[in-house]
C-alpha cells in the first residue's frame, strides 16, 4: 500500500511539472476554472438569499456544497484523471500498455494523465470551505469533521469514477454508457439536501452515493454529527472495496476479449 502511495504522489509531482512548463497555458487553466465554478455559485447564492431558507439549507449552506463538490472533483479529475480516460484507453488497446507495467495498475492508469483545470476546482473548493467557515463560525470539532469529510468524499468520488468507467470494458460504445452513468452520479450532487426527501434521498444515498459528495458532509459539519462522519466514511470505504473489485473483473474480461473484439 505504501508503495502504490510513493508511486502515486511520484507520478503527480512528474505530472504536474510536466504541465507548468507552459506556464501561462497552466495558470489559466487553473484561473479559468475556478471563475467558472464561481459564476455558478453566484447564481445559487443570490437565489437563496433572496428567498431565505430552502429546506432548512441556508446560502452559507450552499457556498459549503460547492466547495466539497468541487474539492472532491478536483483532486480526483485533476491528478488522477487517467480514470476518465479508460474509454479511450481500452477502445484504442493503449491499456495494453499498462498492464505491461510492474506498478499496481489501477494506480497507473489514474495517474497517467493530468488537468490543471483541476487545480482550480481544488482552488474554489478550499476557498469555499474557508469563507463557509468564517460564516458559521467553524469551532475544532467542525474543522475535524471537514478535513475526514473531505478525504472520504474525495475517496468515494474516486470509487465511483472506477466503477463507472470500468465499464467501458463491458460494452462497445462506452463513452456514451460511461458519461451517462457518471452525469447520473454527479449532477444531483451539485443539489442542496433539502431537495432530496424519503425514497430519493436513500436512493441518492445509498444506491447512487451523489449524496455523500456533499450533502451528508454539510450536514455532519452544521450539526456537529459524528454519527453522519461514520457513515459517510464507511460507505466510501466500501464502495472504494467494491470498485476495486469491479475494476479486477473488467481487466479479466479485457484479457479474455482478444483486443476489445468483446468475444466476437
Amino acid at each position: 500500500m505504501l508503495k502504490e502511495l510513493r508511486f502515486a504522489l511520484y507520478a503527480m509531482k512528474k505530472n504536474i511539472q510536466s504541465s507548468a512548463e507552459l506556464r501561462t497555458s497552466f495558470l489559466m487553466n487553473i484561473v479559468g476554472m475556478a471563475i467558472n465554478n464561481s459564476s455558478f455559485i453566484i447564481i445559487w447564492v443570490f437565489f437563496v438569499h433572496s428567498v431565505g431558507v430552502i429546506g432548512g439549507w441556508t446560502a452559507a449552506d450552499i457556498v459549503a456544497l460547492q466547495g466539497f463538490v468541487a474539492l472532491a472533483y478536483g483532486v480526483i479529475f485533476s491528478v488522477g484523471i487517467g480514470i476518465k480516460k479508460l474509454p479511450e484507453y481500452a477502445a484504442t488497446g493503449v491499456f495494453d500498455r499498462f498492464m505491461l507495467s510492474p506498478k499496481n495498475l489501477l494506480v497507473r492508469v489514474a495517474t497517467s494523465a493530468f488537468s490543471p483545470s483541476g487545480l482550480g476546482d481544488i482552488v474554489f473548493g478550499i476557498v469555499c470551505l474557508v469563507i463557509y467557515g468564517f460564516l458559521i463560525d467553524i469551532n475544532l470539532a467542525q474543522v475535524f469533521l471537514m478535513l475526514l469529510l473531505i478525504l472520504f468524499a474525495s475517496i468515494m468520488f474516486f470509487a465511483v469514477s472506477v466503477t463507472v468507467y470500468s465499464a467501458s470494458f463491458f460494452f462497445i460504445d462506452s463513452h456514451a454508457v460511461t458519461n451517462g452513468l457518471f452525469e447520473l452520479f454527479m449532477t444531483p450532487t451539485l443539489f442542496h439536501g433539502g431537495a432530496f426527501q424519503g425514497a430519493t434521498r436513500f436512493a441518492f444515498t445509498f444506491i447512487v452515493p451523489s449524496l455523500l459528495i456533499g450533502t451528508l458532509p454539510v450536514e455532519a459539519i452544521k450539526d456537529i454529527s459524528f454519527g453522519k462522519l461514520a457513515l459517510v466514511g464507511a460507505l466510501s470505504l466500501l464502495w472504494l472495496f467494491l470498485s476495486i473489485k469491479i475494476f479486477n473483473k473488467a481487466i479479466r474480461r479485457y484479457e479474455s476479449s482478444n483486443l476489445m473484439t468483446f468475444g466476437n
